[in-house]
C-alpha cells in the first residue's frame, strides 16, 4: 500500500506540474509595473502574451518584472510611429524593446507609451 500511496502521489504532483505549465502558456508570468505621468504606480500582473494592452494615463517609467520582453508603444493600437513623428521629436518611427527583468524612464520631450505587446505573442 506505501508504494500504491508514493505512486498516486507523483501521479498528482506530475499532473499539478502540467496543469500550471498549461495555464502560464498564454500569459507572461510576472508583473509589469508603470508610473504615470502623474506619479500614479500601477502594476500588471502576468499579462496576457496576446494582443496589445493599453497603459491607461499613460506611463512615464517602467518595469517589466515577467519572464518575457516587451515591446512599448506611444500610441494605443501597438504601431510603430509615422516616420518624423515620434515620441521623442526625431525621425523615424519606434518603439521601445524592453528585456526582462529591466526598467526604462522617459526621457524629456518624449509622450507616455500608451500600449505595450508581449514579444513573441500573439496578434
Amino acid at each position: 500500500m506505501i508504494c500504491r500511496s508514493r505512486v498516486g502521489r507523483r501521479a498528482a504532483a506530475a499532473v499539478l506540474v502540467l496543469a500550471v505549465a498549461g495555464c502560464t502558456g498564454h500569459s507572461a508570468v510576472g508583473t509589469i509595473e508603470y508610473t504615470t505621468p502623474e506619479k500614479r504606480v500601477v502594476q500588471i500582473q502576468s499579462p496576457s502574451r496576446d494582443g496589445c494592452h493599453p497603459l491607461p494615463g499613460g506611463a512615464r517609467h517602467v518595469v517589466n518584472h515577467t519572464g518575457d520582453d516587451i515591446r512599448l508603444y506611444a500610441n494605443t493600437d501597438c504601431v510603430l510611429t509615422a516616420a518624423g513623428n515620434n515620441q521623442s521629436g526625431k525621425i523615424g518611427g519606434d518603439a521601445f524593446y524592453l528585456g526582462t527583468q529591466m526598467s526604462v524612464e522617459y526621457t524629456p520631450g518624449q509622450s507616455p507609451w500608451l500600449s505595450y505587446s508581449v514579444v513573441g505573442g500573439g496578434g
